[in-house]
């Protein structure tokens, strides 16, 4: 079997934002947090996610203790039952986290790009849209020369 017929795997980064009482958004928790804003309560959530609906709420019990404040309101009474809705904290929190992933994404993908075209991982830090902390950034002593022709080989 030839090997340049295979097709080659995809890259994909991943984000886990944690603080110091541990881990508050990683994609499952933010995918729960999507439906209930979606579905108005913690069950239709649960199995939208797919989770338990236990596991589904020591994530949400985690999520808010690990947040500072509430991400999500319970609504109780009316005609349905109550149910489950996000505060504006939790609007942002899931703001920031997609945020956070499409930065990622795009930088994996400046990495494969480059990786294609012949480049090598130890001076990928060049292709990122800022230098890592402590770095100068483009236009002072030591900064990366800016790339020629970005997003050509």
């Amino acid at each position: 079997m030839n090997m340049h017929s295979a097709p080659r795997p995809s890259l994909r980064g991943r984000v886990l934002l944690e603080t110091d009482l541990g881990a508050l958004l990683d994609d499952t928790r933010i995918r729960l947090l999507e439906a209930i804003d979606t579905a108005g309560s913690l069950s239709a959530a649960a199995r939208i996610t797919p989770l338990s609906y236990k596991a589904a709420w020591d994530a949400l019990e985690a999520m808010n203790h690990a947040a500072g404040s509430p991400l999500t309101v319970r609504i109780t009474g009316g005609r349905r039952g109550g149910g489950t809705a996000l505060t504006a904290h939790g609007r942002c929190l899931m703001a920031l986290y997609r945020a956070v992933e499409w930065e990622c994404q795009a930088a994996v993908g400046e990495l494969v790009r480059h990786l294609e075209c012949g480049g090598d991982a130890c001076n990928f830090g060049n292709l990122l849209h800022r230098p890592p902390p402590g770095r100068a950034t483009a236009g002072q002593p030591g900064a990366a020369p800016a790339l020629a022709g970005k997003g050509e080989c």
